[in-house]
């Protein structure tokens, strides 16, 4: 599949996964929403498109993506060139640990909330794409802003600390928790 194929906007993970995580097919999965962050403010994601070359990492404040269940864990990120899908074992080993980067050294911390919970809990109103000034980061979605409650709530969400749905793990407990018994690359 492509990511041409779903509702996209570089730069808008957490819209783009809720749309896709609406999509029919996935009621059929388990399917679960990660957030990923941590301390500080950026995370080194390998293999994703807007990287300036092939071989460089890019550093997002945060990204989302989406996990389904079919026999094995799959992950649906609209912005990795690793495929889409792709196994969920191969997706985390080398978007995150490329090389020998030791695991529990690792500074990503992740919130895994049901996509159901996700879906009809998450609300944006999109001003951390504002800069200062006013101006727009990345030129936003032309789809209406995900407004649901009274208070935006995406960011209490990133924040690891926050008491926010879901729970949170290191990417050492994902990968003992989640991906134990999968396939290695």
């Amino acid at each position: 599949m492509r990511r041409e194929n779903f509702l996209y906007r570089s730069c808008y993970c957490e819209e783009n996964i809720w749309h896709l995580a609406r999509e029919e097919w996935f009621r059929e999965l388990e399917t679960v929403v990660v957030i990923v962050s941590g301390e500080g403010r950026y995370r080194r994601f390998w293999f994703q498109a807007n990287a300036e070359s092939p071989d460089a990492p890019v550093y997002w404040d945060y990204h989302v993506i989406l996990l389904a269940y079919d026999k094995d864990w799959w992950v649906w990120d609209l912005d990795t060139r690793l495929g889409l899908p792709v196994l969920a074992d191969i997706y985390f080993r080398k978007t995150f640990l490329p090389q020998s980067i030791d695991i529990t050294r690792n500074d990503v911390i992740l919130r895994l909330i049901s996509a159901e919970e996700y879906v009809s809990k998450l609300s944006s109103d999109r001003a951390h794409m504002k800069l200062p000034s006013g101006e727009w980061v990345a030129p936003p979605p032309e789809w209406p802003m995900i407004i649901q409650g009274k208070d935006p709530n995406l960011l209490d969400w990133i924040n690891i600390h926050h008491a926010a749905p879901g729970i949170v793990l290191t990417l050492a407990e994902f990968i003992r928790d989640y991906l134990a018994g999968t396939t290695d690359s």
